[in-house]
């Protein structure tokens, strides 16, 4: 029963020792791709918010349209 559970968990610590004797680091490249995808991520979740803004203002220009109207 606990078999898998004693091969699963080895295996992982066995790949853990792994991972920390591999001091390489990362490369220039990936360091830069990695700064660009940022970038571009916080420019996304940046117009995505002006959207929503916009969409909220909208929303409550059309609401006091409607009571207005009332």
């Amino acid at each position: 029963m606990l078999t898998p559970l004693v091969l699963v968990a080895s295996m992982l610590r066995d790949r853990l020792r792994q991972l920390r004797e591999d001091d390489r680091g990362m490369t220039t490249e990936a360091m830069i791709i990695t700064a660009i995808l940022a970038g571009i991520a916080l420019a996304v979740v940046g117009a995505i918010a002006v959207r929503i803004q916009d969409k909220g203002t909208e929303i409550e220009e059309d609401l006091q349209n409607a009571l207005a109207l009332l």
